[in-house]
């Protein structure tokens, strides 16, 4: 029993048995890269440029979704005929006052006295 032991005690504690480090570096070598990094030199997109959703990914939008943000916008911007016209950027306008300047913000009345 005490040779067992032993012997397990021996075979757990060789991973503690640590080698000297390699007095020699191995030597750096480059890596290749065969994809090189996109980084920022990318065309802008569609969606930027024109500040509206492509015809197709649009229509699609409209099919799945009507009430989506791509989809609401595709829609007016066909209406507009922005696509058939091939209009350049618009960024609409709106000419009525924002919520915060409209709601009367401040503190509560006093009720008790």
């Amino acid at each position: 029993m005490r040779c067992v032991t032993v012997l397990l005690l021996l075979f757990a504690s060789t991973p503690l048995w640590a080698h000297h480090p390699h007095p020699h570096t191995p030597p750096v070598r480059e890596r290749c890269d065969p994809i090189p990094p996109l980084g920022n030199r990318l065309p802008p997109s569609y969606r930027r440029v024109y500040n509206r959703p492509t015809y197709l990914g649009g229509k699609i939008a409209y099919y799945i979704a009507p009430s989506s943000q791509e989809a609401m916008s595709w829609h007016e911007h066909v209406h507009r005929g922005s696509y058939r016209n091939k209009a350049g950027r618009i960024e609409p306008m709106y000419m009525y006052p924002k919520p915060w300047e409209v709601l009367t913000v401040g503190p509560r009345e006093r009720t008790a006295p």
